[in-house]
């Protein structure tokens, strides 16, 4: 492999240079990232490119000129300056999922659908002027629709799997695209003229431009107050000119007030696209101040605010991924997911693997009372699919309950009568010991049959503790030697006595044959 990068085109990527290196090398993905950055998984960002380290090595650009032209990442470190050397550091090694965290994409909630962005136009003019069309960086900016140079919207390509990086993976000229919006187009160009000064400097952005703003448009109502219900009204009425953008990226509703707190108190990491939007709002109402006046606000409530499981649906109707209804509303995606189950709202899944089919196999199996492991098993799903299957199907769950109800009690009662046939001599207790769970669970729920089943309790057999043959052999053979030593006669009271007193000779003398047969006879003589 040749490793010398092909010369970088104006505003190109570096996505776009590792696209064309393997293109003209007639490699597949893995095997150009295992030569290139000998790592065949790595994941290869469109804008938020690695390597560029290893990149500088094997092309005339230095590392500063591919990070601050060929990425985003100049972009991400100017809103994010606290990330801004970490941001820097990671873009330079050959970790992706680092350099994700390190630009937080992983914690922003309002992100869009990652593609890949082109001007059919600009594609054109490429292949003109270059032999080749090819990834512009401006395209890439998130939330950014319309070409800044002609003015029509951006066509997306979606993004293949990982490593992401695909042989022949470059802009379609053929590609038809229509005329977006003034408002887009401007927007457009106001993010290319920010991007390309930041790239310039090593500035950062200073919050207090954006409290500046407000204060000379009347926005603040003290040092430290703001009119956040005229600030979110106005932001959110600006946005939804915005066309085509994801509505991730914009406030959800005229009271989105955490999308202006989080942006004024600067202590939590927002999204680039964040401070664009609002950037370009403060340079649009300064220029249209005449035309532009701070929405009234009626103090009154809204009695036509939709309820959070409303805006679910609707933007369910609308086909809005879940991901993107789940940072829309705040709520988890199994929430939304029950949600349009129970109201028969069709959900695309990546992959597909939950069809209507399936989920129909599920309510089968469900209703004959299987395991829900052993139908996720059978299906290859999950089981907290399963079971949100289940619990969208009406009656279903207590219909489950009872089964198991019923399956446990034929389970227990097999298990005792069981050790009752296997063990036709055992007691109560004993039964009780080897079917400890069985015993308790029917104890609790079927006392009746369990004592009519189990065997009686017998009456206790009294074992005596001594070995009264035994004593009455040794007792005699004691006595005939007491007697022998004794002159004249002697009483059985003495004779028990000199025993010991238990009272052998007296209270239990019936259980003492020989012994009283020798005194009796010794007496007598």
């Amino acid at each position: 492999m040749q490793l010398q990068l092909p010369t970088s085109l104006p505003d190109e990527t570096l996505f776009s240079r590792y696209v064309r290196h393997m293109t003209m090398l007639g490699m597949n993905g893995e095997d150009y990232l295992k030569a290139l950055l000998k790592k065949p998984r790595a994941s290869i960002h469109p804008y938020l490119t690695i390597g560029i380290t290893k990149a500088a090595q094997i092309s005339s650009n230095t590392v500063s000129t591919i990070y601050r032209e060929q990425t985003l990442g100049r972009l991400f470190s100017y809103f994010l300056p606290q990330q801004s050397q970490a941001i820097f550091k990671t873009l330079l090694s050959n970790n992706g999922n680092t350099a994700i965290r390190a630009c937080q994409l992983v914690t922003f909630k309002e992100s869009e659908k990652l593609s890949l962005k082109y001007c059919p136009h600009c594609a054109r003019e490429d292949i003109k002027k270059h032999g080749v069309a090819y990834w512009h960086r401006m395209h890439q900016v998130p939330g950014i629709e319309a070409c800044h140079l002609h003015g029509f919207w951006l066509v997306h390509e979606e993004l293949p799997e990982r490593p992401h990086v695909k042989f022949l993976l470059l802009p379609t000229h053929a590609q038809e695209s229509e005329l977006c919006s003034d408002l887009s187009y401007e927007f457009a160009k106001f993010a290319e003229s920010l991007l390309n000064k930041i790239s310039r400097t090593n500035k950062k952005f200073d919050q207090n431009t954006i409290i500046e703003h407000l204060k000379k448009h009347n926005f603040m109502a003290g040092d430290k107050r703001f009119k956040r219900k005229e600030l979110t009204t106005n932001l959110f009425h600006f946005g939804q000119k915005l066309e085509k953008i994801s509505p991730c990226l914009l406030p959800y509703s005229e009271t989105d007030y955490r999308y202006w707190s989080y942006l004024l108190s600067g202590e939590v990491s927002q999204h680039p696209f964040k401070y664009l939007l609002v950037l370009f709002w403060m340079e649009y109402t300064s220029n249209n101040a005449s035309e532009v006046n701070p929405i009234k606000y009626d103090n009154k409530s809204d009695t036509n605010r939709e309820d959070c499981s409303a805006l679910c649906i609707r933007l369910l109707k609308q086909r809005e991924s879940l991901a993107e209804v789940s940072r829309i509303t705040g709520k988890s995606r199994c929430y939304i997911k029950a949600l349009a189950m129970k109201n028969n709202i069709p959900v695309e899944l990546k992959p597909k693997v939950i069809t209507e089919s399936l989920i129909c196999a599920v309510l089968k199996m469900a209703y004959k009372g299987f395991h829900r492991k052993v139908m996720a098993t059978q299906f290859q799903i999950s089981t907290g699919s399963v079971e949100q299957i289940i619990s969208s199907e009406e009656g279903l769950v207590e219909k489950r309950k009872q089964f198991r109800y019923q399956s446990k009690r034929r389970k227990y009662k097999a298990t005792i009568l069981r050790a009752i046939r296997d063990n036709p001599s055992a007691i109560k207790q004993e039964i009780k010991k080897h079917c400890y769970a069985a015993f308790h669970w029917l104890y609790a729920n079927e006392r009746i049959w369990l004592n009519a089943t189990l065997p009686p309790p017998t009456k206790p057999i009294v074992r005596s503790k001594v070995d009264w043959d035994k004593r009455d052999f040794e007792l005699a053979l004691e006595v005939k030697a007491i007697m022998c030593m004794t002159k004249g006669t002697i009483t059985r009271t003495k004779l028990d006595k000199a025993l010991g007193g238990h009272g052998w000779l007296t209270r239990y003398a019936n259980r003492l044959p020989e012994t009283i047969k020798y005194i009796e006879e010794h007496l007598n003589v």
